[in-house]
């Protein structure tokens, strides 16, 4: 458990630099890997559709983009962020409930720092709608994480209050 605490703190650091190199990209640049995921995914969907028609046919390819850059870059890429920071604040701090305070201000505030970050390269503009979707792929880890690691402590807890 003691290096299993290390490995998180190294993959949340990782995850977070990864999110803050990507919004300091140009317009251009981000576009273009955008778009590689797209074709990925939409490489994968038609492979596992019957038919011969693609998703391209079906729905306009930049739709498709939007969606994909949405899910996948912002809520996605946060809520991976979001595993690994409230398991790490969990691993470190001790309070279960300050490292989960702790963990939902940081990640309200790397999600908007991200996004005010992206209003420095050119034709990029941050936008407090993927703000929120951020902390809400992030937010979903957290409730995740919580349900699992930090209800059953508390019933337990409350059941030896009680007594």
């Amino acid at each position: 458990m003691k290096y299993l605490k290390y490995l998180f703190l190294v993959c949340y650091i990782f995850i977070t630099f990864v999110i803050f190199i990507k919004a300091f990209e140009d317009g251009e640049t981000s576009a273009a890997s955008s778009d590689q995921v797209t074709d990925i995914v939409v490489d994968m969907i038609d492979g596992i559709t019957p038919g011969d028609e693609s998703i391209t046919d079906k729905f306009d390819i930049e739709d498709i983009k939007l969606f994909i850059r949405k899910a996948v870059g912002h809520f996605g890429l946060f809520l991976v962020l979001g595993v690994f920071a409230v398991a790490t604040y969990y691993l470190f701090i001790k309070n279960r409930l300050l490292s989960l305070i702790i963990s939902i201000i940081v990640g309200f505030v790397t999600a908007g720092l991200s996004e005010i970050v992206q209003g420095i390269p050119a034709d990029r503009a941050p936008t407090f709608t993927d703000v929120l979707i951020d902390y809400a792929g992030y937010m979903i880890a957290v409730l995740l994480f919580s349900l699992i690691f930090y209800l059953p402590y508390y019933i337990k807890r409350r059941k030896v209050g009680s007594m």
